[in-house]
């Protein structure tokens, strides 16, 4: 195979990554033994706004210089632990903005609007930047939606949110049990097996509905193969992988999950619909769950009778413990915060972690965040280390870089009226659970072609990005943001949030070009500007004074050209 075309040379408009490392397919170990922990960091603090900007856009939605400030002066633990603590920094939440404003007026994009501003401007920005990237696991989608329904799956957000850093046990039954889930995977009002003649004399056979059944392991849990704790397959004597489970499995599972339904139907009204906005937990109707016993995997029994809950439970302790679930969840977190491509060591110490900790997500995003392949930064020729950065997070990006404000409209909503602000899935490639299938808007297998054409390392992100894309998303970004450079205060009638740029200014005023650049390195880069990047920005600066463009102008054309580099696109 030829060598792995990796992250660090990112062609600026066809994305072919022109720099060509080591690294293929991101396999590893077969040993299963888990890897001894990192040592503690010599020293929590970083030393520079380029390491804590780094970590900031690794573990929110964009570095601030604030943020930069109080990671610098208390240590990257001390932060993340003021981060987990919901005394210190309560869950922001959006089902109670949704639900404020009358049905008849809600605008469509609203939900989405508002959870953006708030990924922007709230300060639980580690619980926020996890309950995203839970929702790109546990993925419903509100394209079937209309706004009467919005409080629901603004509920399923929140619940994401406010568990984000409980435990994976809690997490998957809650999602289960959730009707936003219900209704798009179908097993709410699943029934067990019946068979009966209808008016006309024909037989009429009805079966579980196996939908969420199989997305709850081959997504939400252990995944398609058995895994190590490193998460390299296990093999068999043949060589070949393990399969995690096989359709009988599915069947059995479908028929634990009988009997669910709105919350307080019963067996008369256990296919009666629920109000628009309903969002309590499923409740089960014993008459419709099937009681006889069901196989799953590994050969587990569930013979609960037709007690609903106890059989869901018996089978969700099953997953939650299987030894699948750790490295298959542990290894999408790494890649959604840190990198595409971790070492089967650092997949190891996370798994270690979450398995002293019963599965506690606040201790494993800890140890992912504070592991050393996460703190340190990698070598310039490592073109497997990094991620592409997610359209949606180049957007909250640029508006935290910059102080973005906005006052939302008289009405309360937050009516953003730049290009294609009503739906980002046509412009950026995503928005915010409106993914077009449970598959979420990109694969955490997704890899890239090697340069002799066969598989390369892992790239997830880069499902979003060919030509045309990269075209459109850098597009938007301009429109709603490098349009909106201004030194006034934004109104209630304002299109878009409004970019404080007068720091950048009085640089451009004073010909400070190389301050100019400096000061935009550690908000957009990560403080991973590359010195030819800067020489760069600072001569096309340099030529734009000399021909005597405004300070304006200026600051303007260095946003935009950053936008468009190598180095904002990926994250490293």
């Amino acid at each position: 195979m030829g060598r792995s075309i990796g992250f660090a040379g990112v062609a600026l408009l066809t994305l072919v990554l022109a720099a060509c490392g080591g690294g293929g397919g991101g396999g590893g170990s077969s040993s299963g033994s888990p890897a001894p922990p990192p040592p503690a960091p010599a020293n929590d603090k970083p030393a520079t706004d380029a390491e804590a900007a780094r970590f900031l856009a690794q573990a929110t939605f964009g570095p601030t210089r604030a943020d930069i400030a109080r990671v610098r002066q208390i240590g990257y633990g001390a932060w993340i632990d003021e981060q987990l603590d919901a005394a210190r920094t309560p869950a922001t939440l959006i089902e109670p903005h949704i639900l404020s404003i009358p049905v008849a007026t809600l605008d469509y994009s609203e939900r989405r609007n508002y959870w953006l501003w708030q990924a922007v401007s709230a300060r639980d920005q580690l619980r926020l930047r996890m309950g995203f990237a839970l929702s790109e696991i546990f993925v419903v989608s509100d394209r079937d939606y209309n706004s009467a329904n919005f409080g629901r799956i603004s509920n399923y957000q929140d619940m994401l949110d406010t568990l984000a850093f409980d435990s994976y046990r809690t997490v998957v039954e809650k999602v289960t049990l959730h009707p936003a889930m219900g209704l798009y995977l179908s097993h709410l009002a699943n029934r067990k097996a019946v068979s009966y003649r209808n008016a006309q004399g024909i037989t009429i056979n009805v079966v579980p509905d196996e939908n969420y059944a199989r997305e709850l392991m081959q997504l939400f849990s252990i995944g398609l193969v058995q895994r190590n704790p490193d998460f390299s397959p296990k093999l068999d004597a043949a060589g070949k992988t393990i399969p995690t489970y096989d359709q009988a499995v599915v069947a059995g599972m479908a028929r634990v999950l009988t009997g669910w339904t709105w919350h307080g139907n019963t067996k008369d009204t256990f296919w009666k619909w629920g109000a628009d906005n309903e969002a309590r937990p499923m409740s089960c109707v014993p008459e419709m769950h099937d009681e006889q016993p069901k196989t799953i995997f590994n050969g587990i029994v569930i013979n609960e009778g037709s007690n609903c809950a106890a059989s869901l439970a018996k089978m969700l302790d099953a997953l939650a413990t299987h030894p699948n679930t750790a490295p298959f969840i542990s290894r999408q977190l790494i890649q959604r915060f840190v990198t595409s491509n971790p070492s089967p060591a650092y997949v190891s110490r996370v798994v270690s972690t979450w398995n002293q900790s019963g599965g506690n997500l606040g201790r494993v995003i800890r140890a992912i965040l504070l592991d050393t392949e996460a703190r340190t930064a990698p070598a310039a020729g490592d073109a497997a280390y990094g991620k592409a950065r997610e359209p949606l997070i180049q957007l909250t990006t640029l508006w935290r870089a910059f102080d973005a404000q906005y006052l939302p409209r008289s009405d309360g909503q937050y009516h953003f009226a730049f290009n294609a602000s009503w739906d980002f899935s046509t412009t950026l490639g995503q928005d915010s659970l409106h993914s077009p299938s449970v598959f979420n808007f990109f694969e955490p297998d997704a890899q890239l072609l090697a340069a002799g054409g066969g598989q390369g390392i892992y790239a997830p992100e880069l499902q979003l990005y060919n030509d045309a894309t990269f075209v459109s998303i850098f597009n938007q970004l301009c429109d709603a943001g490098c349009a909106n450079f201004k030194a006034d205060a934004p109104t209630a009638n304002t299109n878009a949030p409004v970019l404080d740029v007068k720091p950048l200014l009085a640089l451009a005023d004073a010909g400070n070009h190389a301050g100019m650049v400096d000061a935009i390195s550690p908000l957009l880069f990560g403080g991973g500007m590359s010195a030819e990047t800067r020489t760069v920005l600072i001569t096309m600066l340099d030529k734009l004074k000399a021909a005597n463009r405004s300070s304006q102008e200026r600051v303007q054309s260095l946003v935009q050209l950053a936008l468009a580099s190598p180095e904002f696109a990926i994250q490293r």
